[in-house]
């Protein structure tokens, strides 16, 4: 009984902040309010945008759960739309955490209570798989800036370089730790709280270098399924930016976006503040940077955010 109510109180918590925030973030932004959408609704092109954009939501997060299935196969054997759930019910209770930690504990809800623990060493694990995915990304980008937009890059040269290989040498610290987590784990296990779980954490960190490569690879796919999504709606709010400026802007973007701590109440100031910054390079129109901003943040943030929110309810 009394952990009935905990659940209870916890669930009734979530949607309280979960909700509470998403409208907290739409509603302060100005450009929301003052932005004439009307053109957009004329267009018929505007409504293939958007469904192309929502469409790709989807696939991003298929990817994900993907991931999650292939993740949490050492512990637990979950059906995809399980592993779906799982995710959705991550994104609601991360939402309102700083830099979204709270994914992980709404994922765990849906696995055995022995496999909690590691299945969050699991989420970790595609946690730095995915930030491997977005520095890489960030880094190719940022020599692309530097080779074919030289006048765009305001900073020392010398500097330029020096970020580079700083950037660079983090990649390869970070590939290192991620093929080689089975040499983590002992160390983790040193202490009395992970020794307690010792099978479940031998078990997660044995992924075969194949399996490993396969999850890298999901989280390059899901960076790029929602690049595209931004450069999309740049591109339905009249920001006139082309391809390759495009990758290169956005991949910046998102670099110093993973790189940059942050709360939860500033995420989405920062999304727009970066944004302005490396697609302001190519483009003036500043609102319609901010407004893609936004709604990406809308589609691939809070709408799952909501959805979630039913998941979490079900949750046993």
């Amino acid at each position: 009984m009394h952990s009935r109510i905990l659940r209870f109180g916890f669930i009734a918590i979530v949607l309280i902040l979960t909700y509470g925030f998403i409208a907290y973030e739409i509603i302060r932004f100005e450009e929301l309010k003052s932005f004439e959408f009307g053109f957009l609704l004329k267009k018929t092109s505007s409504y293939l945008f958007l469904v192309v954009v929502f469409l790709l939501m989807i696939l991003n997060w298929a990817i994900e759960s993907y991931k999650w299935q292939i993740l949490i196969s050492p512990l637990q054997n979950i059906a995809f739309a399980n592993s779906f759930k799982a995710v959705m019910a991550g994104v609601s209770v991360g939402v309102f955490t700083p830099n979204r930690v709270g994914e992980i504990g709404g994922r765990i809800l849906f696995l055995e209570k022995g496999n909690r623990t590691a299945g969050a060493f699991a989420s970790a694990i595609g946690s730095l798989a995915q930030f491997v995915a977005t520095i890489f990304m960030g880094i190719f980008g940022f020599v692309m800036l530097l080779i074919i937009f030289p006048e765009k890059t305001q900073i020392n040269p010398i500097l330029n370089k020096s970020l580079a290989i700083i950037l660079t040498a983090i990649l390869v610290v970070l590939i290192w730790s991620y093929y080689n987590i089975k040499r983590i784990v002992p160390w983790l296990l040193r202490f009395s709280f992970f020794k307690k779980r010792e099978n479940p954490f031998r078990a997660i960190s044995q992924f075969s270098g194949k399996t490993s490569t396969t999850i890298l690879a999901l989280s390059i796919l899901r960076y790029l399924v929602f690049s595209i999504q931004f450069f999309l709606l740049l591109r339905l709010f009249n920001v006139p930016i082309s391809l390759v400026a495009g990758f290169v802007s956005i991949s910046m973007t998102y670099l110093f976006m993973t790189i940059i701590p942050t709360t939860t109440l500033l995420e989405l100031g920062l999304r727009g503040s970066m944004a302005i910054l490396f697609i302001g390079l190519f483009s003036g129109n500043i609102i319609g940077i901010v407004l893609a901003s936004i709604f990406l943040w809308i589609i691939n943030i809070a709408i799952p955010a909501v959805a979630g929110t039913f998941y979490l309810v079900k949750s046993k």
